[in-house]
């Protein structure tokens, strides 16, 4: 299946009318949009897109071998937010589920932010559709906050969701790690401390930090953080209550970049009360120095692990 975004056609009339013309669909949009929704109202609509300013409209088809399965958008607002867009989209109700929409918006975000001036792009679905919002989330899109009692949709009174996507301007951003990226954070976290910490623990160690990386029970409960290269996690932080460091490793290939101080300083802005400990390994307490913790015990041991007691 090819997932693709591209300018409507004249051709898309009777495939974007079917889009439509279901209550299921319209039920998560905003109102306007006439019920049955039919072949004129969306010849109508492709019309009105392909006369829009280029520059203020990034409007397209959601493509899937060959056929427009959806629409997607992102529209230029004014005044002082010209450089940020509102983003929009839906998807025939038969190819909900499949990773369609998320791999869309990707797409979408990506060719605003390489080919116009938009530096960040908003989205705001209700805030009961699970579905809508693990696709933003998956593309990246960071929760800003919950708009309480923000809308009226079928005569109830909703509250709406903010998310946030912003042009990547550091040359390895970093930011929080939604679900679906912590298995590669915990990947990460084993071949670093393979590499670096191992050496330096006994094979009890070594199997009781593997064991804590498997407890899936324990992940729950973490905080990660992640740093990127493009599409690829190099580095990752992960906290645990109260404010506890509870992993920090960096590819080999991306030390003395600065990325192991921005996934510090990212995380700390989380954070009302700045005081942070950690149990360092022995590989780490220098590390843990230049960010500024301060040594609180001895080095200790316990099931292998080997640490010292530090704090910021």
């Amino acid at each position: 299946m090819k997932v693709s975004i591209r300018t409507w056609k004249q051709s898309d009339t009777a495939s974007l009318a079917s889009a439509l013309s279901n209550k299921n669909v319209l039920n998560h949009l905003r109102d306007g949009l006439p019920y049955p929704y039919l072949e004129k109202d969306a010849m109508d609509y492709i019309i009105f897109i392909l006369s829009s300013n280029p520059n203020n409209t990034f409007a397209y088809a959601i493509d899937v071998d060959g056929t427009a399965v959806g629409s997607i958008g992102a529209f230029r607002q004014e005044n002082i937010h010209c450089r940020t867009a509102e983003l929009g989209y839906y998807l025939a109700e038969e190819y909900w589920g499949k990773g369609i929409m998320t791999e869309a918006v990707r797409l979408l975000c990506e060719k605003v932010f390489d080919e116009t001036d938009i530096i960040r792009i908003f989205a705001e679905p209700f805030a009961y559709n699970i579905g809508s919002r693990r696709v933003l989330e998956k593309a990246g899109f960071q929760l800003e906050g919950i708009m309480k009692s923000n809308a009226v949709k079928n005569g109830q009174i909703l509250d709406m969701a903010l998310y946030g996507l912003t042009r990547q301007t550091e040359k390895y951003p970093v930011r929080r790690l939604n679900e679906d990226e912590i298995p590669a954070a915990l990947e990460l976290s084993w071949e670093v401390f393979s590499q670096f910490e191992a050496p330096e623990y006994s094979e009890e160690g070594i199997r009781e930090f593997r064991k804590s990386l498997d407890d899936e029970d324990r992940t729950r409960t973490l905080t990660f953080y992640g740093a990127f290269d493009g599409d690829w996690l190099v580095g990752t932080l992960c906290m645990r209550k109260p404010q506890h460091i509870g992993g920090f490793f960096v590819k080999e290939d991306y030390h003395r970049k600065g990325i192991g101080r921005s996934l510090f300083e990212t995380m700390r802005r989380d954070y009302d009360r700045q005081e942070f400990t950690v149990n360092s390994s022995p590989y780490a307490v220098e590390i843990y120095r230049h960010l500024g913790f301060q040594e609180t015990d001895t080095e200790q041991t316990v099931n292998g692990i080997r640490f010292t007691p530090m704090k910021y």
